[in-house]
């Protein structure tokens, strides 16, 4: 009897074998179809684009880290000082083939407002690392990954101090506050908010797209110590889909209204029919430019 269980035991671990081998060569059957299509795109970006591989050192992780680089149309030929708009996922903004088949047309927004004789606007991408999720989290969850170490503290300083002088010492910005806006999606819209409260002298306006604020409770608190709350600007975006998204960020809205924030400060759009994903944040990008960059 204790030989046919064991016998019966093998065969099934056998079986379990064979069944997660072949979904691990259905994975990367579906990843290497990924890329061939991904390869067959064209690139979006404008001809502003620059890309800038491993340009700058993260000082904390003693690594480089690429940039993209969009300058307004004329920059090369006038005397201009633009206002500055910093992307978290840096790879998101520009190009369809470097996002893999979708991306928020920054430049196409931009360059469309810029020749009707709207606002102009510098754009930095800062691509993130492949440990997003510890690098876009200012402090740990208090829920899902609570026991993952996290890093986003020391990121939204090194962005502040260090990626900001770097442009500033190259580039031709309008350096105060009111001209330096910070953006992102998800967890990159958790650090948006995050870095306009923890530095207000640095940054004045954050487009906070679909933010993670379930991470933790402690976001709602952020503020408290911004005495420069009410001179910011900040717009919230998510989609309809994201019913937990949507509630966190009606709710940090009546948060920030009861603290005293002009609510001509803040926009908050919720896109119709949308999720979780690229296509609400490019909606979003075309309602918030021309408010965010004019105040």
């Amino acid at each position: 009897m204790m030989k046919k269980l064991r016998y019966v035991i093998l065969i099934g671990l056998v079986g379990a074998g064979i069944f997660f081998a072949y979904k691990e060569i259905q994975k990367r059957q579906r990843e290497r179809e990924h890329q061939a299509w991904v390869a067959t795109l064209e690139h979006t970006a404008s001809p502003n684009v620059q890309i800038l591989p491993d340009t700058i050192t993260v000082d904390y992780l003693g690594e480089k880290r690429t940039l993209a680089l969009y300058l307004p149309e004329g920059y090369e030929t006038d005397s201009v000082d633009y206002p500055v708009i910093y992307f978290l996922d840096g790879q998101s903004p520009f190009d369809q083939r470097i996002q893999e088949g979708t991306e928020w047309e920054v430049d196409e927004v931009i360059d469309s407002i810029s020749q009707l004789g709207g606002q102009k606007a510098i754009v930095v991408g800062i691509y993130n690392s492949e440990d997003r999720l510890r690098e876009y989290k200012p402090f740990p969850s208090d829920r899902l990954y609570s026991y993952k170490r996290v890093s986003g503290d020391q990121h939204a300083e090194w962005i502040a101090t260090k990626v900001k002088p770097w442009v500033d010492e190259r580039y031709r910005t309008q350096t105060e506050p009111a001209s330096t806006i910070i953006g992102g999606a998800s967890l990159g819209g958790l650090m948006s908010y995050y870095m306009l409260m923890e530095y207000p002298e640095v940054f004045g306006g954050a487009i906070v797209f679909s933010p993670s604020f379930w991470v933790h409770e402690k976001v709602y608190k952020l503020h408290e110590q911004n005495e420069q709350l009410h001179q910011q600007r900040i717009y919230f975006n998510a989609g309809q889909l994201e019913t937990p998204t949507v509630e966190s960020i009606e709710k940090m809205h009546q948060v920030l209204l009861d603290a005293g924030m002009p609510a001509e400060n803040m926009h908050l759009d919720v896109e119709e029919g949308e999720g979780h994903w690229h296509m609400t944040w490019l909606k979003g990008f075309k309602k918030v430019y021309p408010w965010i960059v004019t105040g």
